[in-house]
Formats: C-alpha cells, structure tokens, sequence
C-alpha cells in the first residue's frame, strides 16, 4: 500500500500468481459469465424515472455461475474484495435513492408549482392590462385637456 491507498491490480497479481502456483489455470478468474446488461432508456421522463424508481438499488454481488472449480475461486475472490466492493456499493445504493427521491419531489411540486405559478402570472396580467387601460383613458384625457387649453 502506498500512502494508504490499495493497489488492485497487485493484490489480483498476487492472486493470479498463488492459483498458478497451486496448478490452476487465470482463465478460471474470468468475470465474463456474471450477468450485466445495459439498459438505454429512449423513452418519455415519466418511463425514465419509473425505471430508476424500480432499479436504483445495486446488488453487490451476482449470483455465480460456472463449474465448481470457477465458482470456488470466485467465491475466494468474493471474500478477498469484500472490504473493498461492499462499502462502495452501499454508498452507491445510497446515493441513488437519494437521488430518485430528489428526481420524484422535483417533478411532483414541478407540475403543482408550475400551474399555481401560470395562474398568478395571468392574475397579474389581467390587473397591468386593467391599469394600463386606465392610464390609456387618464392619457387621453390630459392629451385632450391640453390641447383644449393650448387653442
């Protein structure tokens, strides 16, 4: 460890060196078989944020799939990371349920927001219409004064 900080990519050479040690092959190591897939939203805000309503929480760890020999060495693997994965992801977890219960009360106040906000704004133009109407009229008036005393 250098300055307090972990070296992953030592730690797993040293893994990697201790299984080839012991006659088995890195290949079994290969992370390929655990399930990921990426989803790409191209839907409305309403589809997006149902989806990360639903999907915001983060597993740790996927169910292992394999031989015995591969699911023995990722369970070894799971063990040796778990200091360093399980804390991540926690906070992960964490942070997206704040950020999905930030993203729903924005949306829902937006709309109640949003139409209290248009109705007062066509309340005020209604009233600067009838002023300036009034002030047109008052104009006028004085316009027609005036040139009523000029003559």
């Amino acid at each position: 460890m250098e300055n307090g900080s972990i070296n992953i990519e030592e730690i797993m050479a040293e893994i990697k060196q201790k299984i080839k040690e012991q006659g088995l092959t890195v290949d079994m190591l290969s992370f390929e078989d655990v399930p990921y897939k990426k989803n790409a939203q191209s839907g409305s805000a309403s589809e997006a944020l149902d989806y990360i309503s639903t999907h915001y929480y983060i597993q740790p760890y996927k169910e292992l799939q394999g031989n015995g020999i591969k699911v023995f060495f990722k369970k070894v693997l799971r063990k040796l990371m778990k200091f360093y994965v399980e804390p991540v992801v926690f906070e992960q977890n964490d942070f997206n349920a704040n950020a999905v219960t930030v993203i729903k009360s924005l949306t829902e106040n937006k709309s109640a927001d949003m139409s209290s906000k248009v109705e007062a704004m066509e309340l005020a133009h209604k009233e600067l219409m009838i002023r300036l109407d009034k002030l047109e009229r008052e104009n006028a008036e004085l316009r027609s004064r005036l040139n009523g005393e000029s003559k």
